[in-house]
């Protein structure tokens, strides 16, 4: 086994970036795949064993990884979700919670008008998709160039992504088509208010995943 040349590390990287590869986990399971493999390769046949590399390694092989990924990883969130919203598996202190939520919520509904109830119901939504924005924000590039992200992270903020969109989808059309009429109306308050229970608990249950993800670092 030998040290790889910088020039060696610099093809590898190169080739790599060029096939666009989205997430961090396949970039590194295929730059260590490159790497062992030349280790155990004398340095004068470098170029040819790359080019072979290369080859299993093509375009069409490395996204169907992606995607194998992702799907992967998309499912152990979900079990994770589903682990966490057991609250009997949480003894006391789960119940607890429960009870006190299911209580605020009940008296929200008595106490606070409904137009101004659904601005409190669409505000929790946002706090809680913010938290985990936040902490997964490793998923978030702004840059014009291509870089890797985790694959936890990006299935992560997808899923929040998604959950806010139908809810606001599900406040925003009633509005129109009743042209904000509905917004004082008792039972469209209830309504959301459930609506925005199941959002949060669901909100809640990501941000305990994210916070068990862990955070990867761009590739550059």
């Amino acid at each position: 086994m030998r040290k790889l040349s910088s020039q060696e590390l610099e093809w590898i990287h190169t080739r790599l970036k060029s096939l666009y590869i989205r997430y961090t986990e396949v970039y590194e399971e295929i730059f260590d795949h490159y790497c062992t493999t030349l280790e155990n390769t004398p340095a004068i046949d470098s170029p040819v064993i790359i080019a072979k590399l290369n080859e299993t390694f093509a375009w069409s092989v490395v996204k169907n990884m992606d995607k194998e990924l992702e799907t992967n990883v998309s499912k152990q969130v979900l079990v994770a979700q589903l682990d966490y919203l057991k609250f009997w598996n949480h003894g006391i202190k789960g119940l607890l919670i429960g009870f006190a939520g299911f209580a605020v919520l009940n008296i929200s509904i008595f106490i606070i008008p409904p137009s101004e109830l659904i601005i409190i119901f669409l505000l929790s939504i946002i706090c809680t998709a913010a938290g985990i924005f936040f902490m997964k924000r490793d998923a978030l590039s702004f840059s014009l160039t291509h870089k890797s992200v985790s694959v936890s992270s990006l299935t992560v903020i997808k899923k929040v992504g998604i959950l806010n969109t139908l809810m606001m989808w599900i406040w925003v059309m009633p509005t129109v088509l009743t042209r904000g009429d509905i917004q004082s109306n008792k039972l469209f308050a209830i309504g959301m208010a459930l609506a925005t229970v199941l959002s949060i608990i669901y909100s809640i249950s990501l941000i305990v995943v994210a916070s068990n993800l862990p955070k990867k670092s761009h590739v550059q």
